[in-house]
């Protein structure tokens, strides 16, 4: 009986972190996205989310240092009623094993896997995981750098810290009518020749578009496709705020939820009235659905 308690409630977190709704204030803050809302605080901008992919994604800073206090990354083509289909780029850095391998990096990349960009962080922070394994931890790769390999003179370069998003700090990702946690765990280099606005770890990806889909690189709809950057060492969630010891990718994510969900409640506000520098109601926490 213990045994079946326990598969209950390993299903049932699996499938509460599968059926995450988009939290309503999320969905009403990427609607006045998707209706025109500019972004006066672009922090860069042309970006794909693939090489084959529209230059129409960027970085905006309007929230930061604000009561909202998030770094978002959108398409301005979100109010596009077209499916922005591409092939979305993978981030397979860090380790590569475990039942989850699937051998999909092997299959993208024919070369060794890379340490993540914060690894080095991993041990100061006490956190018992060498790196981060792509097939297990949802993590994505956020900010774009020049490391020396693209010769384009306009390649553009934007680092997160300087926005005050701290490394290993949380992130939220909407994708495919759905929302989970995440960790910014790496980085976007210049070894590609378009600078990306974001990659997702294997498990990441296929919590949002489905293990078929993403073994079997279909073109993806990412035309909802956004990211939420929250600023501030209250967003790292460090040894405490994460489930280092979970047993499943679901299991880890979910673990993300209990920091997610406060950030999205004091952060995310009904309607977002004002940009950067401006001043916002009072959120109406009914507003907010729990994801």
């Amino acid at each position: 009986m213990r045994l079946l308690h326990s598969t209950l409630i390993a299903v049932a977190l699996v499938s509460l972190c599968v059926t995450r709704e988009i939290p309503l204030r999320v969905k009403e803050f990427q609607d006045l996205l998707r209706e025109g809302r500019q972004c006066n605080k672009t922090l860069a901008s042309g970006l794909r989310t693939s090489l084959d992919g529209p230059e129409t994604w960027y970085y905006c800073g309007d929230y930061v240092n604000t009561t909202g206090s998030f770094v978002y990354a959108a398409s301005s083509a979100a109010s596009s009623s077209e499916n922005q289909s591409s092939q979305l780029t993978i981030d397979c850095d860090g380790t590569r094993s475990g039942p989850e391998d699937t051998g999909l990096c092997g299959r993208l990349y024919h070369e060794p896997a890379k340490s993540t960009a914060f690894q080095h962080l991993l041990k100061a922070s006490g956190i018992p995981v060498k790196d981060f394994n792509t097939y297990f931890h949802p993590y994505v790769a956020l900010g774009d750098f020049r490391a020396g390999q693209s010769s384009r003179s306009d390649f553009m370069e934007f680092d997160p810290q300087d926005e005050v998003v701290e490394p290993l700090s949380l992130v939220a990702v909407v994708c495919n009518g759905k929302m989970f946690y995440g960790l910014w765990a790496d980085t976007n280099n210049d070894t590609v020749p378009q600078p990306l606005v974001g990659q997702l770890s294997v498990a990441m990806a296929k919590m949002c578009y489905g293990e078929q889909a993403v073994e079997t690189q279909q073109r993806l709809d990412t035309g909802d496709l956004m990211f939420l950057a929250f600023t501030g060492t209250q967003a790292t969630p460090g040894y405490y705020g994460a489930d280092w010891r979970a047993e499943t990718p679901e299991e880890f994510e979910q673990g993300l939820a209990l920091l997610g969900n406060k950030l999205i409640k004091r952060r995310v506000f009904s309607g977002m009235a004002a940009p950067r520098g401006g001043s916002v109601d009072h959120p109406d926490p009914l507003h907010f659905r729990g994801g």
